[in-house]
């Protein structure tokens, strides 16, 4: 056997020492496993991210083991190291770009250390236990690998992760969009009556002069209520803090006004009709007022008066509660919203009363309306006005509240006479004319205009008034609609719009030229309200009933024709009465009945439910007759009032 010579032994030595220096010139034919792992981590990183603490286990144990394998065989196969050494550089490059500041550092010492080592091991022929510079670089690497692949795998569950939330979101999204699902009934209205509580009402004051005439002339004051009896009778009443009688009818010569206050006898509502009238037949402040006991709202209405030189208008507020309430008063006029002290809020003390002059120096309209707005209780509100042309007597009046803005309303009580009667022409012998003729007064409190139409519902049915067909009312605003040319008679004045109004029609009676050449007509003036929704289907009705008064109950019908009953409280009379469409009518009532009830055909009694309003509305017009030098007619009106089990029903929801 040939034995090798020590020429071909040097010569394999020099070879290997070049080969360690210079890079490989050709890929080897078998792939590399180091280098499969490598591409593998690659693709893995490209395309999936993964949990460190899930893989990091199982790919340090097979990363060791590798390692020691490729050591192994590093150390027989110089050409392998080589290999071996390329690939471990690739790695090292390809990881650079996902560790971190402080991994390199710490990779940079390890490669330095390993380097010195590998210069040590490189000055012996002779084999060393001490790991080699391959080894430790690829040990390095190795560890690289792990943490890259940890990673990878790391990111790879929170991106499947991701998606199957995701997922689960959107199909319950979906369902909840596509399941079939169960209708949900229909909720429906209920009325039930407040049973066993006491039943308030506020009887007005007499006027007290505010214009502060020097005449007051002499006063006549009444004051009556009458408690219901049966349905709605009261176990004990007190007015004005004193007891009164509940099985009769109680009259008092004062006008003082106070509240009223009723307990139910058998736990439910109860009712009483009251009114009070003041009658002044000279002086400055000739007039006649006659005004119903009302209860409290927390939202009001009062359209009429007049804040021009000459008038005045006195805003009363009483708070039955036991709480004080805070008003905010809101003034309309001509052109628009009206100014008042302290931004037109007011203070009412509990059981107690407070008032507010409308007029200001700022303010002098002579169209206006009011509406009153309660916070932390509920009031009522009385608007009294006076009113004097220079030294003539003009008209006074005690106006309660009427309907609330609405876009269909009915005026009861609204009697015209011939026009030389109320002041629409002058007077034939002397000239004199009056300051306030008969008009509808139309109060718009939105935002945009309102077209209105007016409609005269008399005993021959409905008329359309002249020229007040399609009127346009500004925005925040008060218009007046003249009843010029109206014959004669008893009527109610429907008022229709396409946007929420209120309304009002004044009614005039003058006399004869006071004082003398004064080219002024001495007269008086009364202001009927827009009715309250179902006053006249289920509600009560105070008849004034005095020496020097006559009263007229009237009832109109802006709807289909119906009939309504009419009885008084004690049951002793009754009358049933047909009205037809659009048409108003006169009701006899007895001299001794001094209130009625008012029960439309297939509305219920005091103690049950109220329909929807069927275009009823009833009021008594209420006159007088003064003489002398200011002789002539004197006139006011009573609106009726709805039932206090009605004002007392709560709307509650059910299934």
């Amino acid at each position: 056997m040939t034995q090798p010579r020590q020429d071909d032994a040097d010569s394999q030595q020099e070879s290997e020492e070049t080969s360690e220096t210079q890079p490989p010139q050709h890929e080897p034919t078998s792939p590399d496993p180091q280098q499969a792992d490598d591409e593998t981590a690659s693709a893995e990183k490209t395309d999936n991210d993964t949990a460190d603490g899930i893989a990091d286990e199982t790919v340090d144990k097979a990363a060791d083991e590798e390692a020691d394998q490729e050591a192994d065989e590093g150390a027989d196969s110089p050409a392998d190291q080589d290999q071996d050494s390329g690939n471990a550089s690739t790695g090292e490059a390809a990881d650079d770009a996902s560790r971190t500041d402080a991994e390199d550092a710490a990779d940079t010492d390890a490669e330095a250390s390993d380097d010195t080592d590998a210069e040590t091991v490189d000055e012996t022929d002779a084999p060393s236990t001490t790991p080699s510079p391959r080894r430790r670089s690829k040990s390095a690497s190795t560890r690289r690998h792990r943490r890259s692949l940890g990673q990878t795998i790391s990111r790879g569950v929170g991106v499947l992760t991701s998606l199957a939330l995701a997922a689960a979101v959107g199909g319950v999204t979906w369902w909840g969009y596509t399941a079939p699902t169960t209708p949900t009934p229909q909720l429906q209205a209920l009325s039930l009556a407040q049973p066993g509580g006491a039943t308030t009402y506020v009887c007005p004051h007499a006027p007290t002069n505010t214009l502060r005439g020097t005449d007051v002339g002499a006063m006549e004051s009444a004051t009556a209520i009458v408690p219901a009896k049966g349905d709605g009778a009261a176990k004990s009443a007190t007015y004005a803090g004193r007891s009164i009688p509940t099985d009769t009818a109680t009259s008092m010569s004062t006008a003082e006004g106070g509240i009223l206050t009723l307990a139910p006898a058998d736990g439910r509502v109860a009712n009483a009709v009251g009114a009070v009238t003041t009658l002044t037949k000279n002086g400055d402040l000739r007039r006649l007022t006659a005004a119903p006991c009302t209860q409290s709202s927390a939202m009001s209405w009062i359209v009429g008066g007049s804040i021009a030189a000459g008038s005045s208008a006195e805003l009363r507020l009483v708070n039955p509660g036991v709480t004080p309430a805070t008003a905010k008063v809101t003034l309309y006029g001509s052109i628009g919203r009206l100014s008042l002290p302290s931004n037109g809020e007011i203070t009412v003390p509990a059981g107690g009363s407070s008032s507010l002059a409308l007029e200001t120096k700022g303010s002098q309209d002579p169209r206006i309306a009011v509406s009153v707005e309660a916070d932390g209780g509920s009031v009522v509100p009385t608007l009294v006005t006076e009113s004097l042309d220079g030294e003539t007597p003009a008209g006074t009046d005690v106006i309660t509240p009427g309907a609330a803005p609405a876009t269909d309303l009915v005026i009861p009580g609204v009697e015209i006479v011939e026009p030389a009667a109320q002041g629409e022409v002058a007077d034939a012998k002397t000239g004199a004319d009056s300051s306030d003729t008969p008009a509808v007064r139309i109060i718009n409190p939105g935002a945009a205009p309102a077209t209105v139409s007016v409609t005269m519902l008399g005993k021959d049915g409905a008329r359309p008034l002249s020229g007040a067909q399609s009127v346009t009312i500004d925005a925040d605003s008060v218009f007046d609609i003249q009843l010029a040319g109206v014959p004669a008679g008893t009527y109610g004045v429907q008022v229709t719009s396409n946007t929420p109004v209120g309304a009002a029609a004044r009614m005039v009676r003058s006399g004869g030229e006071y004082p003398a050449r004064s080219k002024a007509l001495v007269h008086d003036q009364a202001w009927a309200q827009a009715a309250l929704p179902g006053a006249a289907d289920s509600g009560l009705l105070a008849v004034p009933r005095a020496t020097s008064l006559s009263s007229a109950v009237t009832v109109a019908n802006s709807g289909e024709t119906t009939s309504v009953t009419l009885s008084s409280l004690d049951g002793s009379w009754k009358q049933d009465v047909k009205v037809a469409k659009g048409s108003s009518s006169v009701v006899e009532v007895p001299a001794k009945v001094s209130a009625v009830r008012l029960n439309a055909a297939g509305q219920k009694g005091s103690s049950g439910a109220s329909h929807t309003s069927s275009g009823l509305a009833a009021a008594t017009i209420v006159t007088a007759q003064a003489g002398g030098d200011l002789a002539g007619t004197l006139i006011s009106t009573v609106p009726a009032q709805p039932d206090a089990t009605v004002q007392a029903q709560r709307r509650i929801l059910l299934d």
